[in-house]
């Protein structure tokens, strides 16, 4: 009844939101450049090793009072057919070493293989100007009572749109990007490809199953009644991911994130191959969660759990008091 409860407080929040954003992948073969449209405010973040910036813009001339956005530029992994479509391209390319056998020079390639990965976050919200900014991570213990008393509270102050989960869960948006379905309203799921994957490149697979209850929003809901949820889940999404991507599961790793970055109890799936930026420590294997409910079917209602929280974040406001 408390989860129940919960979910309608989260729904009716939802629906007091005026303004519905929702990260979008650029159209590859669009005309035109929608970022025209933008102007550049700062640098939020960016990781060397996987070639991503993320940057802060404003729209020009809107005359909506939330004119933010959140761009995010990731230049893509290599792929074999591009590597070698480099070796018959006969663009002009320029020199910067050439000492006996060693030379270092750069080509410019044309379309498709000099593209890079956009998405926009229109109209950002501070949240989301929050999320993806660098900034600096503490690690802190939360008991079961810090959950209820502290951070459900953050979840019904901050929790994002998740109109957007709705869309593809309803099968209003994002229908043809769906790897696999079972529509069961209580077992079911729909798994597709993470955002971050350009499902290209196998190596980099990043897909995410989300169940279809509504009422389950992390770790911290789950009990022994959800395995057979869970473990329909793991089994259906990794035989899936097998016919379509010929991927073994030994080769796959299946986790949550805790805290997750949305509150809609989703499992990640990704290659053993790929290493993600981000803090590794945030997740929590699958495998591990059902052999502890296994153990003890409240074992998520009773265990104290160590999360990073950000320092600019109101989840550190609430939590600041046990660092003193």
């Amino acid at each position: 009844m408390a989860e129940s409860t919960q979910a309608n407080k989260m729904e009716d929040r939802q629906q007091v939101i005026e303004v519905e954003t929702k990260k979008i992948k650029l159209d590859s073969n669009g005309t035109l450049n929608i970022l025209n449209t933008f102007e550049f405010v700062k640098v939020l973040n960016e990781n060397n090793l996987s070639k991503l910036m993320i940057i802060q813009a404003v729209k020009k001339d809107e005359t909506r009072e939330n004119k933010n956005a959140v761009i995010i530029f990731e230049k893509p992994h290599f792929g074999l057919e591009e590597v070698k479509s480099f070796l018959q391209i006969d663009n002009p390319y320029d020199i910067d070493l050439q000492n006996d056998i060693y030379n270092k020079f750069c080509l410019y390639p044309l379309r498709p293989y000099n593209n890079v990965q956009v998405q926009l976050i229109y109209p950002a919200t501070e949240q989301h100007i929050q999320k993806y900014s660098m900034q600096e991570f503490f690690f802190v213990k939360e008991s079961f009572e810090d959950y209820q008393n502290l951070t459900l509270k953050f979840i019904n102050e901050t929790q994002l749109n998740l109109k957007w989960v709705y869309n593809i869960l309803e099968h209003k948006t994002e229908s043809e990007r769906i790897i696999f379905e079972d529509p069961d309203p209580q077992n079911g799921f729909i798994l597709l490809p993470d955002m971050k994957w350009d499902c290209k490149v196998v190596d980099n697979l990043y897909v995410l199953a989300i169940v279809h209850q509504k009422d389950l929003l992390s770790l911290r809901n789950l009990t022994g009644e959800h395995i057979g949820l869970l473990e329909n889940v793991r089994d259906k999404s990794l035989r899936a991911l097998e016919e379509k991507f010929d991927v073994k599961k030994e080769k796959l790793r299946a986790y949550f994130h805790y805290q997750p970055s949305f509150y809609h109890l989703h499992v990640h799936f990704t290659h053993i191959k790929n290493q993600m930026p981000g803090m590794p420590e945030r997740n929590i294997q699958l495998n591990q969660v059902l052999e502890n409910l296994r153990i003890d079917s409240s074992y998520y209602q009773k265990v104290t759990m160590e999360m990073a929280v950000k320092k600019n974040d109101k989840l550190y406001d609430l939590f600041k008091h046990k660092f003193d």
